[in-house]
Formats: structure tokens, sequence, C-alpha cells
């Protein structure tokens, strides 16, 4: 009997075969077999995985074969005569190129790595997702910044490029740090060392975004042992919002919230269509970050204005508590007209979009990591009603709270 569990016939269940073939024959149900060459060890590539299978839940065309392994994994030994309609892969070693392309299949890249050009690619935005951090920073009051990350991969270094070159143009003292190639075992004694020296010289207060959110745990760490508490001396910032590792992070580390869904469901989509022989145009696709998840190890104000930083320190320690901008006003000596110029000229915003940016922030908290009704999230952010809630927040989110659930809850 031929063994349907095999590559190319998906991970299905198992049907004798003369039911298969008196299926085939009412022509209703042969799914397009699709490979996917996509580790499951991070929260990125479990981001992608999530978004292929929201296409396959909405479309259920496919049958689906994926072996687990772990980043820079070899690829499977089957890839290269693989019998089924597709790949979405990522593509980060000659090695899996050399078999994708031996293949002969329709195939997506969703890596940054470019090792195979000709075939679509999708991916995240680099530049905006280090230009939500550096916006993270200055809405905190730093004004001295600097990044961390490994060279030998492309979106680190574009990440690093666009951090650096978008804080110089903001006028912001920036300083940044390479990890090279010989340098990622982080618990090498002679790693360590440069790491340790280099976050000593960093001046203080500063902000410090981390290539990703692994590092960015291990610069927290290191902070401790050199005494430079966070956020305080150091603030810190990763990316890909991996619930376990921010959440396990002491402080809780804020991290950017990559489109990986998205990136994942884009690329099913664009594979159906080359399967289905229709022409694809599109050679790349970036898709911008979804957001900042704000925690303790960024929570922090920087504010050459002591009345304002008192004003704007009330804030972010009462907004949930139903405080207005009288409130605010009490704790300075301050006119109105006052408190509302020097909050703009060093926060870029009014006491009151302070505030409501507060409330927002906790509500995003509350929808990525509770159950809570929308009326009691309502009342945990000082807002009395649901529905003026969910006005603030699509204005603050470009997105209704039940769609930015959707898109964030249950990924821990």
């Amino acid at each position: 009997m031929q063994d349907l569990f095999a590559p190319g016939h998906g991970f299905g269940v198992a049907i004798r075969k003369s039911s298969l073939s008196e299926l085939r024959n009412q022509g209703d149900f042969v799914k397009k077999s699709v490979a996917l060459v996509i580790e499951t060890s991070n929260e990125y590539a479990r981001g992608i995985l999530r978004g292929i299978l929201k296409y396959q839940d909405e479309h259920d065309h496919w049958q689906i074969d994926l072996q687990e392994h772990e980043r820079g994994a070899p690829p499977p030994r089957w890839l290269k005569k693989y019998q089924g309609r597709g790949i979405i892969a990522r593509i980060e070693t000659e090695e899996i190129a050399r078999s994708i392309q031996a293949s002969n299949l329709p195939a997506v890249d969703v890596s940054a790595a470019r090792k195979l050009t000709g075939i679509p690619w999708v991916e995240t935005d680099d530049t905006l997702i280090s230009g939500l951090a550096l916006n993270h920073f200055a809405s905190r009051g730093l004004r001295n910044v600097a990044f961390c990350g490994e060279i030998n991969f492309n979106w680190a270094r574009w990440r690093r490029d666009a951090f650096v070159s978008q804080a110089t143009e903001q006028g912001m003292t920036v300083d940044s740090f390479d990890l090279t190639a010989g340098m990622q075992d982080l618990n090498h004694p002679q790693t360590r060392a440069r790491l340790l020296n280099w976050l000593k010289q960093l001046p203080e207060p500063c902000g410090l975004m981390a290539a990703y959110d692994s590092l960015a745990r291990r610069l927290l760490q290191y902070c401790t042992i050199i005494q430079r508490p966070v956020p305080n001396s150091i603030a810190i910032v990763g990316v890909d919002n991996d619930p376990i590792l921010c959440r396990m992070a002491n402080p809780p580390l804020s991290s950017i919230i990559p489109d990986a869904e998205g990136a994942g469901y884009q690329a099913a989509a664009l594979l159906e269509s080359m399967m289905n022989q229709k022409k694809v145009e599109v050679d790349c696709i970036l898709l911008p970050p979804l957001g900042i998840a704000v925690r303790r190890s960024s929570d922090t104000l920087s504010i050459d204005d002591e009345e304002i930083e008192v004003a704007a320190r009330f804030i972010l320690d009462e907004a949930t508590k139903g405080i207005n901008v009288s409130d605010v006003l009490n704790k300075t000596h301050l006119t109105r007209r006052a408190l509302e110029l020097r909050f703009r000229k060093h926060l870029g915003l009014t006491p009151h979009e302070f505030i409501v940016a507060a409330r927002m922030s906790h509500a995003e908290l509350l929808l990525r990591e509770t159950s809570l009704t929308l009326q009691q999230i309502a009342l945990r952010c000082g807002i009395e009603s649901a529905e003026y809630l969910s006005t603030a927040f699509k204005k603050h989110a470009g997105m209704p709270p039940g769609q930015y659930r959707q898109l964030h809850y249950l990924k821990k």
C-alpha cells in the first residue's frame, strides 16, 4: 500500500488507496501538498507558521508537510525530490537554497538572507521596526540611544543601519555594538567581557535596542551585573515579543511586535497563486510592525525639566485611575498653558495625549495577556465605558480592540 504519510502526501488521516482513487474521480478531494521549511525554535518563525495555518483554515486547500528543526539546521533529505506542489521556506543557508532550486517547485522565501533570488520574498520592514523603538525612547525623553545586534544577519544589519541613521537625523547621541560571526556564543568569556565593557561606557540614561528578544534579555542580565539599573540607567527594548522570554525577564522586557503572522499569511497567498499558475508580479513584500509591547524594562522617563518629569511620572503611575489634566496640574506650580507648552517641548505630546497614550498602552497589555471583557479592561484603564475605550483604542492602534486581541491574544 502506498505510504500516504510520506512527504508530498501531507500529514493527514490514513486513507485506503481504493478510497483515494474514488475521491480523485469525483474531482473534489485531492489537496495540494505543500512543504514548510521553517524552524519551530523561535517566536518569529512560529508566528509565520500561525499565519500559514490561518490561511489554510480559511481556504482548506493544502496538506502540509513540516519537519521540526532548529534555525540553521540542514534541509530535510527529501526536499530535493519533494513531490508536492510548492514550498514556503526560511532560506537561510546555501544548502537549503540548493535543495529548493533542485525541486523545481514554486517557492516563497520568508527569510531576509536572500540566498535564492528570483522567487517572491516576504519579510518585516526593519526600518519601521527601528523607528518604532526610537520613537518609544524619544517619548520617554531619552536622547542617548544604542543598538546591539549580529551583523551576519541581514535583518540585524538593516535594523542597526536604520536605527543609527534615524537617531542621527533626530539629533540623538547613538552608539552600536556588532556581534560578529565568532561572537554568537554570548557565554564565551571574551564575548561576555566585551559586552560588559560596552554597556559600562554607554551614557546615562540610555535607550538600548537589541535586534531580538533573547539578546535583549541577556543584555538586561549584564546590566544587573555591572549595576546599571534597568530601566532608569539603561532602558531596553527587544524585537519579536516572545511571550515567554519577555515575561521571564527581570524586569519584564519591552519588545517590538513584528507582523510574523501577516508574513506567513501573505506567503501562503502568494504560493497559492503560483501553484495555480497565476502570474505573480511581486518581488518583495515588507510588512510594518504591529506595535510595541511596553513592559517595565523601558518604562522610564528622562526629562531635563523637573516639574515636567514629576508630571509625566504621575501620569504613568496614575493614568489608569481616572485622572485628568487638572490632577496633573495640581502636581506642579505651572499654569495650564505653561504645562502644555513644556510637555509638548520635552515629550512631543500634550498632557491629555500622554494620559490617553498611557491608558491605551495598558489596554494593549490587557488585550494581549488576559481574557477580560472590554468593559472590564475599560475600568482597569480608568475609562468608564467600553464604547469610549473602543473609540479611543481604534484611533490609537488603527484597529478596534477585538481585532487587536485576535492578532495578539494566546501567543504565549
